[in-house]
C-alpha cells in the first residue's frame, strides 16, 4: 500500500464533506470530531490528508486542549473530551473512517496573518466584511 500526503488546502477541501472541510481546513478553532467510540477528539485545525492507494483517508490534525469546551450543551457533557496528551503535543493523525461527527465549539478564525500577500485564500473567505457570504459550489463527475 502507497500514501500520498496532501497539504494543498483546495484539494483537502475537497476531499472532506462540504461543511467539515469548509470550516476546518486552513482555519482555526475550537472543532471536535465525535469518534466511533462515542468520545470526542478536541481539535483546531485539519492540517492535511493522506490518502492510500486503497482509499484510506487520515487526517493531519493540531490537537486543541483536553476537556468540556466552555459553554457546551448539558447533553455533551457526559462525552470523553480527548486533547493533546501533554503540553506541546499538539499534532495527531485519526482515520476519517472512525469519525461519526464533527461539531464546532467556537466560530474559526484564519489560521495565517490575513496580511500576508503571498498566501491564497479560499473562494468562501471574502475581503470585504459587509459582503454577502457566498458558497463555492463543485459538481463532481462521479
Amino acid at each position: 500500500m502507497t500514501w500520498k500526503r496532501i497539504t494543498d488546502t483546495e484539494t483537502v477541501v475537497g476531499m472532506l464533506p462540504a461543511w467539515f472541510g469548509r470550516r476546518m481546513v486552513g482555519l482555526r478553532g475550537s472543532f471536535g470530531l465525535l469518534l466511533t467510540t462515542g468520545d470526542v477528539l478536541r481539535l483546531t485545525s485539519i492540517a492535511a490528508v493522506h490518502q492510500s492507494s486503497d482509499g484510506i483517508i487520515l487526517l493531519d490534525i493540531l490537537l486543541d486542549h483536553a476537556g468540556v469546551p466552555d459553554g457546551v450543551d448539558l447533553a455533551w457533557r457526559s462525552k470523553h473530551f480527548i486533547g493533546s496528551p501533554v503540553q506541546g503535543a499538539s499534532v495527531a493523525t485519526v482515520n476519517l473512517a472512525h469519525i461519526v461527527a464533527a461539531v464546532e465549539f467556537t466560530v474559526a478564525e484564519m489560521a495565517i496573518n490575513p496580511g500576508d500577500s503571498s498566501v491564497l485564500f479560499n473562494d468562501e473567505i471574502e475581503a470585504d466584511n459587509d459582503a454577502e457570504p457566498t458558497e463555492a459550489v463543485s459538481q463532481s463527475s462521479e
